[in-house]
């Protein structure tokens, strides 16, 4: 194997997936990780010799271990921040802490945590934060995931600061709304637990979801082959016609 590794957190479904598949396209190692070895194994039937798989939960210390176990020496060119929960899903007032804390585990903590534990095999290689139009708008009955993503991008913009001196890019990406697995479950929501489900269902209806596999192409052009002076300087958003016009995909 290369000794340049890329890591894809949720690497199992949707984004994930698509994001370890257009890495290998491009030629390098992935390591994808998730909870569920199965979709795991199916994400590295695109490229076996290049992706291998581990089933670890980026929301406990136990899992983080294991992956910097399976990076080992290896430097990184990628540490992909894509595993995200969109639940619990309703009204602040009626959220259980519990629930709350498991959102905040996986959506704040494990990319803060796991960049921590990975940190000294990343110079010279980029961090990617998958955002959200949620860290930015507040959507009644996702108020954990939005909280949760304005954190993400407040984490983007501070360790954007504190690394620059050891050559490690931070960069923020807004996909859109993607035809992925987290779609379906937000169509399944009761307007009572979230009054937009109707827009969502209307974008599916309407053909308006974005293709996963070329939000993932737009996303390793962003690892690979944009400059590092621009890759930090802004969050990037798949929807941004400017964005997209110097993507040129």
């Amino acid at each position: 194997m290369s000794n340049e590794l890329a890591v894809v957190t949720g690497g199992g479904t949707g984004l994930g997936r698509s994001i370890c598949h257009a890495l290998a396209d491009h030629g390098l190692t992935v390591l994808t990780v998730g909870r569920r070895a199965g979709p795991l194994e199916e994400t590295r039937t695109h490229a076996p010799e290049l992706i291998t798989a581990l089933a670890a939960d980026v929301a406990t210390r136990q899992g983080r271990d294991a992956i910097v176990d399976a990076v080992g020496e290896r430097r990184l060119r990628a540490l992909v921040h894509n595993a995200g929960v969109i639940e619990p899903i309703g009204p602040l007032a009626e959220v259980r802490l519990e629930d709350w804390r498991h959102s905040q585990a996986v959506n704040v903590e494990a990319p803060l945590f796991l960049t921590q534990a990975l940190l000294d095999r990343l110079p010279g290689g980029r961090i990617l934060h998958i955002s959200s139009g949620a860290a930015h708008k507040a959507l009644a009955g996702w108020g954990a995931y939005c909280t949760s993503k304005a954190a993400l991008y407040m984490l983007y913009q501070t360790l954007g600061l504190e690394l620059a001196d050891r050559d490690v890019g931070v960069g923020s990406f807004r996909p859109g709304v993607v035809d992925t697995p987290m779609q379906t479950l937000i169509r399944r929501q009761s307007a009572s637990e979230f009054p937009a489900v109707q827009q969502f269902v209307q974008l599916h209806s309407s053909g308006s979801l974005a293709d996963p596999g070329q939000v993932a192409d737009f996303a390793a052009w962003l690892l690979l082959d944009v400059s590092a002076d621009r890759y930090g300087r802004e969050e990037w958003s798949f929807t941004e016609p400017a964005h997209r016009a110097q993507w040129g995909g």
